[in-house]
């Protein structure tokens, strides 16, 4: 039994029977925790923090679970911040919105008095607002607004000295963010090297913060490992008044950075790709969606804005002249036509399942590389050489235009060694990334699966100035161990497909699971 924490108000769980939706996440990782606890306010969590620190308790902040790389898993006590939820308008451009908000409802109150919330993940209808913080999320229209930190004002957090507070931009650096700095400065000497990519959640945002001296810059993408984010305050925009939308037939990999150049030039708002594998095993080959397309080398669809319907048909225009010549394009403003065009990947989604499910399962352990748009051909071709030398099936989309490919593989459980060719696969999926000058997260995060490999990607300068952050930060190293930074023989697939489901395609125990299994995604 874990004695309750003074002051702390909520639940805290620590039968093991009941703590299993909590023990794994939309990724295929799966580690039981010590407890979960669910605070009703953030004295409670500053409570929490408080017991956390003294007791040496390792924190594991969560909130509905959709992460990927095992960063809201952990032996430690997950601290699900969903009961945190509201959502306020606070100023002109302005909305204030509790951790454990979820992203669609943030944006629904943005909305309600005509702004926008532009660079939400898909899955904004179930993740939080934390979630997006300590990730630095983005989604697909990130290609135009940025990802999630270019849109938060400020955080409210509770650090390991327990005292909730707000970090904004443009505040005065304190002792500690000066301290840091100077130290940060001093151990990189000359430019800070950083990969030449559109965007990057991986390791701690040095670019940012040695710019700007602001230590929300640390916080966005932190991952929980510095503390716990209760609140974000997002900037919104304006919502724009028509869309377009262009299909384009990609005939050949060495297409794709021409035909992001082609949407960065008519001021796109996303640039999708939807790799071929996906339209064949989706069974999408006959659409009429993709009719008359050069797919050989799957579609990507070019998102367009502005302010009239003229405007829209001008870019619209302008991609269907440049881009009939590439692969084919079909083009549309019709709102429902639009729609259709976007449901492309999740339409081929539940037959992909139903195929990988007779003995397949997808297995995201490479699914978030991020490499320099220029290197994209390079890298679909690499990665492609690694898969087929393992003879591993894959899906492959994404956001084409950051550079940010997601990898679906496909490992048959079945097979005693499925284990091994996904660590072979990581290890030289690890590497080529390495030679491309990317990182291994482009919008998901280290995790704990990634973490093992910081050194390899940014190099020993790099990561020894992200540990002087840790520990400047996290001094009592509480929040989140193991996650961006490894712990010591730290490997990178423990815990990796031991989920019921896995357990019971592999035919090896099955763990208990209760009916709350839902929530943990």
């Amino acid at each position: 039994m874990i004695p309750r924490p003074p002051a702390f108000r909520g639940d805290l769980i620590d039968d093991p029977a009941r703590t299993d939706p909590w023990s794994g996440a939309s990724g295929p990782f799966f580690r039981a925790p010590r407890a979960v606890a669910h605070p009703l306010d953030v004295d409670s969590v500053a409570a929490l923090v408080r017991w956390a620190v003294q007791h040496g308790i390792p924190l594991i902040p969560r909130g509905a679970g959709t992460g990927m790389p095992g960063g809201n898993v952990g032996d430690g006590v997950v601290l699900d911040l969903r009961h945190l939820d509201r959502v306020s308008v606070v100023a002109p451009g302005l909305v204030h919105a509790e951790a454990g908000a979820t992203a669609a409802s943030a944006r629904a109150t943005a909305r309600e008095v005509g702004r926008d919330l532009p660079a939400l993940p898909s899955s904004a209808e179930w993740c939080t607002v934390g979630g997006i913080a300590a990730n630095d999320a983005a989604g697909a229209r990130s290609f135009l607004y940025g990802p999630a930190h270019d849109w938060i004002e400020a955080l409210d957090v509770v650090g390991p000295d327990a005292t909730p507070r707000t970090v904004r931009r443009g505040d005065t650096i304190d002792d500690t963010g000066a301290r840091l700095r100077e130290a940060l400065t001093a151990m990189l000497p000359g430019p800070l090297a950083w990969p030449d990519v559109r965007k990057n959640a991986s390791g701690y945002a040095l670019d940012r913060f040695l710019r700007s001296g602001d230590v929300v810059d640390l916080w966005i993408g932190s991952e929980g490992t510095l503390g716990v984010i209760t609140g974000v305050h997002l900037r919104t925009t304006s919502v724009p008044s028509e869309r377009g939308v262009a299909l384009l037939g990609v005939p050949e990999r060495s297409a794709l950075p021409r035909l992001v150049a082609l949407a960065s030039d008519v001021g796109a708002t996303a640039c999708e790709w939807f790799g071929s594998r996906l339209i064949d095993l989706g069974g999408l080959g006959d659409d009429e969606r993709l009719r008359g397309l050069d797919r050989a080398y799957g579609v990507c669809l070019i998102e367009v804005a502005g302010p009239t319907p003229a405007d829209v048909d001008a870019r619209l225009t302008e991609v269907a002249q440049r881009a009939d010549s590439i692969g084919g394009v079909r083009t549309t403003s019709d709102a429902s036509r639009i729609d259709a065009f976007w449901s492309l990947r999740h339409d081929a989604s539940p037959r992909i399942e139903a195929l990988a499910g007779r003995s397949r399962r997808s297995t995201q352990f490479i699914e978030d590389c991020v490499v320099p748009v220029s290197a994209l051909p390079a890298w679909l071709d690499g990665l492609e050489r690694i898969l087929a030398s393992h003879d591993v099936d894959a899906v492959l989309f994404g956001h084409a235009g950051d550079g940010n490919i997601h990898v679906n593989p496909l490992l048959d459980l079945t097979d005693p060694s499925w284990r091994g060719v996904a660590r072979s696969v990581l290890d030289e999926v690890v590497e080529l990334v390495a030679r491309l000058g990317g990182t291994l997260s482009g919008e998901h995060g280290d995790g704990r699966l990634r973490a093992p490999f910081v050194e390899k990607i940014w190099g020993a300068d790099v990561t020894r100035a992200f540990e002087c952050v840790k520990r400047t930060l996290d001094p009592t190293g509480v929040f989140n161990p193991g996650v961006i930074l490894p712990l010591p023989g730290q490997d990178p697939l423990e815990g990796f497909g031991e989920a019921p489901d896995f357990a019971e395609r592999n035919r090896g125990p099955v763990r208990r699971r209760t009916a709350a299994t839902s929530e943990a995604t």
